[in-house]
């Protein structure tokens, strides 16, 4: 019984061997190198921007008809409601649209340069370097890209707003927003394993981040079982409003599972491809 279960530990340990190492490796390439402050300085200013828009500038407050202020309580309401719409609608779908591009080249890159075979002779487990890969992206796009912008943009609904904005339905939203980056991330992942060009990647990805909505307007079931609806959702989340029945829990826990399998999918695949 001793000798099996050092055989287990054995077995565990050699699936997880150089993870350390490579996820130095991956650290280095986000904080060892500008790339991380061109995406903290990138992201505020793209999504924040746009809201600075919407709550500040007076042209926008003039286009307000009175059916819509009335509908939403007031003038103040009003601009606070379409500001939560362009941050999170707009913003949840341009940060898709940005991990794609960042991570596109992760294991593309270093599989037609010769690095992932180079590291592959060493004593390294291969779900070791996707899962590296992982850890070390999601830690960065997450802080750099959504908690940086969330932050700031909170700030700035509040300001307007005259008093802290209700905390827990934004908090909620952001969480929205990560949960989406996540499918992206994961997603782009898996496809970095199964082709050798960023062509397929970015058509796979980009199509699904720009056309989803319109496939699930046509097949309505789709936008259960993918993560479609959220950027939509987030924003109703924000602004405190009911979500309709089909915009309810299920692409929530469909799009968390769609990440489990894509992460799966990431290492069985690349535990059976041959360099």
């Amino acid at each position: 019984m001793g000798v099996n279960m050092e055989f287990v530990r054995e077995k565990e340990m050699n699936g997880w061997r150089g993870f350390t190492n490579l996820l130095r490796k991956e650290n280095r390439a986000w904080w060892g190198t500008r790339r991380w402050w061109i995406n903290a300085l990138l992201w505020p200013v793209i999504i924040c921007g746009l809201l600075a828009n919407m709550l500040f500038v007076p042209t926008i407050a003039n286009l307000a008809t009175e059916a819509d202020i009335a509908r939403a309580g007031g003038l103040t309401a009003h601009i606070i409601l379409m500001g939560l719409s362009v941050f999170f609608e707009f913003g949840v779908t341009a940060l898709a649209i940005g991990t794609i591009v960042l991570s596109q080249d992760l294991i593309i890159n270093e599989k037609q340069s010769g690095i992932a075979e180079w590291l592959l002779s060493k004593p390294i487990a291969r779900r070791s370097y996707i899962l590296a890969k992982l850890a070390a992206n999601t830690l960065p796009m997450l802080v750099l890209m959504v908690g940086i912008p969330a932050a700031i943009g909170y700030g700035m609904l509040s300001l307007r707003l005259g008093e802290p904005f209700p905390l827990i339905p934004f908090l909620s939203a952001t969480g929205i927003m990560a949960l989406h980056t996540l499918f992206y991330l994961t997603l782009t992942l898996m496809l970095g394993t199964i082709f050798n060009s960023r062509g397929p990647i970015l058509a796979f990805g980009l199509g699904s981040v720009l056309g989803g909505s319109m496939l699930g307007g046509l097949f309505k079931p789709l936008l259960y079982v993918t993560p479609w609806m959220l950027p939509k959702v987030a924003s109703l989340t924000a602004s405190s409003q009911a979500l309709p029945p089909e915009m309810g829990i299920a692409p929530l826990v469909t799009t968390a599972l769609w990440i489990v399998v894509f992460v799966i999918g990431a290492i069985a695949k690349f535990e059976r491809t041959e360099f």
